[in-house]
């Protein structure tokens, strides 16, 4: 699923680094469909087919220093055929000048074309990397998000199975919280998946017999905003038939990623929560190239 962002609040969001040019805060219209944030460079000089559509658009220096080496006439002809594609946004960059940002408003405007300046030298980075995790594809999986040991693990499982519960004996013994029953799944550009909590419930958990809790106020300090996906563990029920030892490593998909996956049986007397930490310490382990279920059966002959 894609997002789009209304330039309205795109604006607000960035009011500490952009400053609003054209038009006045009370006209902003139009949608972000695109987690670019675009340095037009070829484009400007011509080659439209690298446009991106619904993308941002951010005058740097490179750009506007070509504009300044031409003439009046063809730099507004120039810039009046790059934004006949329709932007829904411009940003100058802070090295423009005042006469410069007169000129490319006017052209602008023209196509009612919202403009900002930057009013800081990290701007392209801080609105790039807003417009990426704003926009990136996301999905919704349901499960528990935590932090052990540093470790970003999705429990998931069929509901009633205990996944709150487990969560909440994890927290109590020190590891971090995300997200609980709804975990919103995000595909970063460079291809990392990311979890985070509904805005509306961030920082509460649902637990049967107590009702909603909030864990910060519990635990203090044990909530995490957001969380790579490292692992993903499967809860199911208990089958006593079912193979003890997978030489095979799991993977789940998610968002066309591939992620470790593992499947704990759950059972009385079973403590799912030790399992999960004995877990998180195999994976830091198997990134660090220690494999201790293939070094056994490498010692019996098995593999």
């Amino acid at each position: 699923m894609r997002v789009k962002l209304s330039i309205r609040d795109f604006y607000s969001s960035n009011e500490e680094y952009l400053r609003l040019v054209y038009p006045e805060r009370d006209a902003l219209e139009g949608e972000i469909s695109s987690a670019s944030l675009q340095r037009p460079g070829l484009v400007l000089a011509g080659v439209k087919e690298l446009f991106i559509k619904g993308a941002v658009q951010f005058l740097g220096r490179d750009e506007l220093l070509y504009i300044s080496t031409l003439s009046d006439e063809k730099a507004g002809k120039k810039l009046t055929d790059y934004l006949s594609l329709h932007p829904p946004a411009l940003i100058i960059g802070e090295e423009a000048d005042d006469e410069q940002v007169k000129f490319i408003v006017s052209i602008a405007r023209e196509r009612s074309i919202p403009v900002f300046v930057c009013l800081k030298c990290n701007c392209y980075e801080r609105i790039n990397n807003f417009l990426h995790w704003e926009l990136s594809e996301r999905i919704v999986i349901h499960g528990e998000l935590l932090g052990v040991y540093g470790v970003g693990i999705l429990i998931i499982g069929e509901s009633g199975i205990g996944k709150s519960e487990i969560a909440l004996e994890l927290i109590s013994r020190g590891h971090m919280f995300v997200a609980d029953d709804i975990v919103e799944v995000l595909r970063l550009p460079e291809g990392k998946i990311v979890g985070i909590s509904p805005e509306k419930i961030r920082g509460f958990m649902e637990i049967r017999g107590l009702g909603a809790i909030n864990v910060n106020e519990i635990f203090g300090g044990a909530v995490l905003p957001f969380s790579p996906i490292d692992l993903i563990l499967e809860l199911r029920e208990f089958n006593k038939n079912e193979e003890r030892l997978f030489l095979e490593e799991e993977k789940m998909e998610i968002l066309g990623v591939e992620i470790p996956a593992r499947k704990i049986p759950v059972a009385a007397g079973r403590n799912i929560a030790n399992l999960i930490e004995v877990a998180a310490r195999l994976y830091l382990l198997a990134r660090s190239g220690i494999y201790p279920l293939k070094e056994l059966m490498e010692r019996i002959g098995e593999v």
